[in-house]
This record gives C-alpha cells, structure tokens and sequence, in this order.
C-alpha cells in the first residue's frame, strides 16, 4: 500500500519523488526493521543502507515496484545483520578461549594453546604472520593491513580463515 501518488508508474524516480518517498517510507521501515532487530542505533543504520542504496539507484528503478523492493531490502539487510552477530558472537567465544590466560587448569590452558599452535605453525604466509600480530601481539587490522600492504577486509579475511580452523579443532561450530 501506498500513500503517495505518481501519474506515471512506470517512469524512474527523480529527486523529488525520492524525498516523497523518504518521508512517507523511513519510519515504517524503520519500525519493521526494528521488529527484527530490536536494537534502535542499528535499525536507523540499516534503514539508512537502504535509503542511501536507493539513492544511488534512483535513476534505474521503477516505481510500481518501490514499495516492496524496499521491503525486501530492508528484509535482507537484516537477515545479514542477524548472521553476522551470531558469526561475531561465535568469533568472541572463540576469541575469549584462545586468550584468557588464566585456567583453573594450567595444565588444560597448555593443552589447548599448544593445539592452537600446532595449527599456527601449519599456516602459509602472510596468514600466519597476520593471525600472530593481531591475535598475540594485538595490532589492530588497519596496522597489519599497512604493513602487509593489502586492505584491512583483507587481514579480517586471513583472520577468519584460522579463526574457522580453530574452530573446527575445538568442535565451536
């Protein structure tokens, strides 16, 4: 359902009709937005994505098919949301294993890292040399990312890549 009007449906959105848009859609998005999220700051955020995506899409898109192609955005947006919190979740657990320090069982403590680093010493580089600065001598990505000359998306992704072979090692899927 609709609120506003256009003579010609079938024509691409110009500025005007996007400000229409933004201000008849931005609030129930954000409202259906934050009934998957339930978190206010990322609702906006997400909302946000997806008014910016339609922005920079404006001149191709149709709009008879607006309403639910922002439906679906923001749909989507939020499943892709949702998941990447379990996968940060899933990586802080792993993350809190690997780094607490102090076990009630030094000798557990032991056991483990040595896994662990039987898992490193396999490695290729530069993965290798990335997973040990950012995880045992804790440099931040962009750091890394400089001295190895690649972005820091990918440091994230060399990261990732041990952190999921530890994971596997230690049964944390």
């Amino acid at each position: 359902m609709t609120i506003f009007h256009f003579s010609n449906k079938n024509r691409t959105l110009s500025d005007e009709d996007f400000e229409i848009i933004y201000k008849t859609y931005y609030s129930r998005l954000y409202y259906y937005t934050f009934q998957f999220i339930t978190d206010e700051e990322n609702s906006k955020d997400i909302v946000n994505d997806v008014f910016e995506k339609i922005w920079i899409q404006r001149h191709e898109l149709k709009l008879e098919t607006l309403s639910s192609y922002l439906y679906t955005l923001v749909r989507n947006r939020c499943l892709d949301y949702l998941r990447h919190k379990k996968v940060e979740q899933q990586y802080a657990d792993l993350y809190d294993l690997i780094s607490q320090k102090e076990f009630d069982d030094s000798e557990l403590y032991e056991y483990r890292m040595s896994r662990i680093e039987k898992i490193i010493e396999k490695l290729g580089e530069p993965t290798k040399g990335i997973f040990i600065q950012c995880y045992f001598q804790n440099k931040k990505y962009a750091e890394v990312a400089q001295e190895y000359h690649i972005s820091s998306s990918g440091i994230k992704k060399h990261v990732m890549k041990v952190l999921r072979l530890i994971r596997r090692e230690f049964d944390i899927e």
